[in-house]
């Protein structure tokens, strides 16, 4: 498809003297054709207005960008404020907002984002809607599965799924570096629904009020007629759901109290799978689930009025629901034969960790194994959070490698090491399928393993093991 520049620059509020046919919009100057439009972003790594020039030799006809040039450029350029902000909105424009003929539902959130995206595809799914799904695992589009590469994709691919998607809903992951990077801007979302908010990111957010307040903006994305769905079962929540209230944001909440709410938790329980007692509009329903933890009691209410907001009954919700497997990854069961248990989690963050723990321990007779580590070049300051979490939790705790994302092998074992000194329940190794690999010899019936971090993501790094990821490496061990 193609517009026209002056088309494009329209929301901009900008003119050219000559009106081109565009192509198409990239960001990479790598992936430029004839007739594109660059624009320069100020990147984290690199600075797209250094690749001016090789995306004009590319093929690119114009040039969006937020810096004075030095040099001359052969085609036009345009100066703005925010070369982030003007590619969503050039790129939405481009393919006639796009968002438009979908009910958008955006769902932000610490923890619980992955969850509550996977249960809303399956609701909707399950009561003969279709469904895409963006997020953290995998890109569902026409009932295609893509590879993720970023839990919210940049404007442009998202853009295109959007407009290439012929599916009635979208459901997706909204993470605040797409909320402070405008890869998602203006009214785009039917429902957005807030989980919870605590301790992540710190090496991106300068502290946890800048974290909360850039979450917070996913509101301003609500289209017209647009929804808030707020759980407020932790404080930031609860604060949000005043602010909403006080900014006249059309918004429901769910937590632990009925809040004056028609739809709310009347009760619980976790053990040996999650039960919920829901009151909808005084009317007494009881949901049971296949999936554990006290956490995904939060990500299930939060579902339900969702789906309920959109236009089912409780009936339709239910039955979906109790038919509801669970998500690759997150607190996932593997078998063991000789009676003891293991669990793969993507917990990366203290809260989701403690929830993880908490659940295996439910679940779990005799002894508790914990396996896991930090990534490189991440928010370094939840660490030590997080291992005193796990060895109060946890009878034996294994400190082992992730991610190094180019931080030195030895540099993150000495501070795996300086980590578990206070302990005498931590032991570190290594290499990640060596520790899991050990962990499993020791296992016996009644005993639990969970290994944190990972999920079903893959290995960056080369083990002793060729396996791809834990589940692989636990299923090879067992073959």
């Amino acid at each position: 498809m193609n517009k026209t520049l002056n088309d494009l620059l329209k929301p901009l509020k900008k003119q050219c003297d000559e009106d081109i046919d565009i192509t198409g919009i990239q960001l990479d100057s790598r992936k430029i054709k004839d007739g594109n439009l660059f624009v320069a972003i100020s990147g984290y790594e690199a600075d797209g207005h250094k690749f001016i020039q090789s995306a004009i030799k590319n093929g690119a006809v114009a040039i969006i960008g937020e810096k004075n040039l030095k040099e001359i450029v052969t085609v036009p350029y345009f100066k703005v404020d925010n070369s982030r902000k003007a590619l969503l909105i050039l790129v939405n424009h481009f393919y006639d907002k796009p968002h438009n003929k979908h009910k958008m539902i955006g769902i932000t959130g610490t923890n619980g984002k992955t969850t509550t995206s996977y249960l809303l595809h399956h609701i909707l799914e399950h009561n003969g809607k279709s469904v895409a799904r963006l997020g953290t695992v995998e890109y569902v589009i026409n009932g295609e599965m893509r590879e993720s590469n970023l839990t919210t994709p940049d404007a442009i691919l998202l853009q295109e799924m959007l407009h290439e998607s012929e599916d009635e809903y979208v459901v997706m992951e909204v993470s605040s570096h797409g909320l402070d990077q405008y890869r998602v801007h203006g009214s785009m979302f039917d429902y957005a629904l807030f989980t919870n908010l605590s301790h992540e990111h710190l090496d991106y957010h300068k502290d946890l009020e800048d974290y909360y307040q850039t979450k917070k903006k996913i509101f301003q994305c609500l289209k017209d007629q647009g929804k808030g769905i707020v759980g407020t079962y932790c404080s930031w929540g609860e604060r949000l759901h005043e602010e909403l209230a006080e900014e006249l944001v059309p918004s429901v909440s769910f937590g632990q109290s009925k809040g004056g709410e028609p739809i709310y938790l009347k009760s619980y329980s976790t053990v040996p799978d999650v039960n919920l007692v829901i009151d909808d509009n005084e009317k007494e329903y009881v949901i049971k689930m296949n999936i554990q933890g006290e956490h995904n009691v939060y990500n299930a209410i939060g579902s339900y009025i969702c789906a309920r907001e959109i236009g089912l009954s409780p009936e339709e919700v239910i039955e979906a629901l109790e038919t509801f497997e669970g998500v690759p990854g997150r607190f996932e069961e593997v078998t063991i034969p000789n009676g003891a248990k293991a669990f793969l989690d993507y917990a990366h963050t203290p809260d989701g960790l403690q929830y993880a723990l908490n659940t295996a321990k439910e679940c779990t007779a005799r002894n508790l194994y914990h396996i896991f580590g930090f990534r490189g070049k991440r928010d370094c300051s939840k660490r030590k959070m997080m291992v005193q979490i796990s060895q109060s939790l946890s009878d034996y705790v294994f400190l082992t490698l992730d991610d190094l994302n180019g931080t030195g092998n030895e540099l993150m074992l000495a501070e795996l090491r300086e980590l578990s000194k206070p302990y005498e329940n931590i032991v570190v190794m290594d290499d990640r399928t060596e520790a899991i690999v050990y962990v499993l010899s020791l296992l016996k019936e009644g005993d639990g393993m969970i290994i944190t971090g990972k999920g079903s993501e893959n290995y960056q790094e080369e083990y002793r093991y060729q396996t791809r990821n834990d589940r692989e490496t636990i299923v090879n061990v067992l073959s």
